[in-house]
């Protein structure tokens, strides 16, 4: 039977599909490769924004407060408007209280204050947070894992004071916490644990901080951070 046009095609036969089946599938592969390394790239070019803009809302609050320009409620969100509508990000700030509380980390002499990358605070409920340090350090070459538990202290306000407790410290390294210049603990935390579950009262001192928060609309990339206006 005569085929017409539109019905001719090409039959492979078994030793042809053999040597064409491969090709088929590498090239299914290599697609594939291709679309996951294009979303890894498009991933880490989207952190890579939201961490420059969170680093630039900082380096802008500073210059207002060197300046002597107001922060204020309104000057604060006028700022995360500007930035939003620059970046096509979502950007939140506000003023923050920030307990003096501070790490020295013996093993690399590093100082982390609240109000700092270095330093997560979470609020619990209200009256109670957590304060989560980091002990490694970038500025001295070190790569930290930013899981924030080298400590992690839990704040509570009592009448007038502080009730402090050591929750955990996972790390090899020791720090020495302190509350503005009062030591609360001195080598908490290395393999022993020391000072885990320990407790301390202190009066309460705080600073005016600035909370701000990036992220871009789909919540794949965050920073946060909480940046106290002076250090003690």
């Amino acid at each position: 039977m005569k085929l017409r046009d539109e019905q001719r095609g090409f039959v492979l036969s078994g030793i042809a599909l053999l040597l064409v089946l491969p090709a088929m599938l590498l090239a299914a592969s290599s697609l594939r490769i291709i679309e996951v390394g294009s979303e890894a790239v498009s991933l880490q070019t989207l952190s890579d924004k939201v961490n420059y803009t969170g680093h630039d809302i900082r380096r802008m609050i500073s210059y207002m407060y060197i300046n002597r320009m107001p922060i204020t409620d309104n000057t604060l969100r006028e700022l995360a408007e500007n930035y939003q509508a620059a970046t096509g990000l979502l950007v939140e700030t506000g003023p923050k209280l920030v307990h003096q509380l501070r790490t020295y980390v013996l093993n690399n002499g590093a100082n982390h204050y609240a109000g700092t990358k270095y330093c997560h605070i979470t609020d619990v409920a209200p009256g109670i947070w957590r304060y989560n340090f980091e002990d490694l350090d970038e500025e001295l070459g070190e790569d930290p894992d930013w899981d924030y538990n080298e400590p992690r202290l839990l704040v509570e306000k009592l009448n007038g004071k502080l009730r402090i407790t050591v929750e955990e410290y996972h790390g090899g390294y020791h720090s020495d916490v302190y509350y503005s210049n009062q030591l609360l603990w001195q080598a908490v935390g290395g393999s022993e644990n020391a000072h885990v579950g320990e407790t301390i009262e202190v009066d309460e001192n705080v600073q005016l901080g600035i909370l701000f928060y990036v992220r871009d609309p789909r919540g794949a990339a965050r920073y946060t951070e909480n940046f106290v206006l002076s250090q003690w």
